[in-house]
């Protein structure tokens, strides 16, 4: 009985240290219901060459939006959308930096922003258009999740201004055994790669330049070092869990039946 105590001890050690490696932004010195701010800004995308958008123009007049249809844009299935009906219905900024829309025609959308393109096409709608809306997303923005995530692979993201948060969450989250304080950050520069560790545990992540996702990176969640004693010590919980409950019951009726 001795042996079994100390085992439940160790276990009950264990899942204590496993839920503080489990918690994300954490911050041991917090005051109950007290406010904390973290200064942060999304960076904003500039749009480069093979870049793809998608572009809708929409009007109360059926008849009128049908002759602003873009949804037959230029890129074809072989730019890899897995089923992505945005990619079906992207336009591609070609080599010349341009986008070429139906009766709008060419745009000039290489170096400019989202809101800068959005404007444009909306200037350019307004010439032949009265009440219309014009939206302008990118397409393109794809990450990378790998290792102890819940869905491995290529994520498509129809917004520039993401997280790490929200990228994780679309990958299903970080599994038990997941290692939140060294997460590898692989992002795609001009003159190469570059590699960096978050720590998805620290609030000082809020403000920092790398919380905020760019197209084509790539997010390695590693299993913690001792994942296998970790499993280790589930399976013997649950062995015990079972051991002391049977030992519990059958000392219970023991001591019913010396009644």
């Amino acid at each position: 009985m001795k042996y079994l105590l100390m085992l439940l001890i160790v276990s009950m050690l264990a899942s204590s240290c496993m839920y503080k490696k489990m918690r994300y932004i954490q911050d041991k010195n917090e005051i109950p219901e007290s406010v904390s701010k973290y200064e942060n800004t999304a960076p904003t995308y500039i749009v480069k060459k093979k870049d793809i958008l998608y572009i809708k123009i929409s009007s109360t007049n059926k008849e009128i939006s049908q002759f602003f249809d873009l949804e037959s844009g230029q890129t074809s299935s072989s730019q890899g959308s897995g089923g992505n009906q945005y990619y079906l219905n992207g336009f591609t900024v070609n080599d010349t930096g341009y986008i070429i829309l139906p009766v709008i025609g060419g745009i000039m959308v290489e170096g400019r922003s989202m809101k800068e393109i959005e404007d444009i096409v909306q200037s350019k709608t307004n010439e032949h258009l009265q009440h219309a809306i014009s939206t302008v997303r990118l397409v393109s923005f794809n990450v990378t999740f790998l290792g102890e995530v819940g869905s491995q692979g290529k994520l498509t993201i129809m917004d520039d201004k993401v997280n790490i948060l929200d990228g994780i969450a679309l990958a299903g989250g970080i599994s038990d055994y997941g290692n939140r304080r060294n997460v590898l950050m692989v992002r795609q520069t001009k003159t190469g790669s570059e590699t960096f560790r978050i720590d998805l545990s620290d609030r000082k992540l809020l403000s920092s330049k790398y919380y905020y996702l760019v197209p084509n990176d790539i997010i390695i969640v590693e299993p913690m070092k001792n994942k296998a004693f970790q499993l280790g010590v589930r399976d013997y919980s649950l062995i015990l869990t079972t051991v002391t409950s049977t030992v519990a019951m059958i000392l219970l009726i023991a001591n019913l039946f010396k009644k």
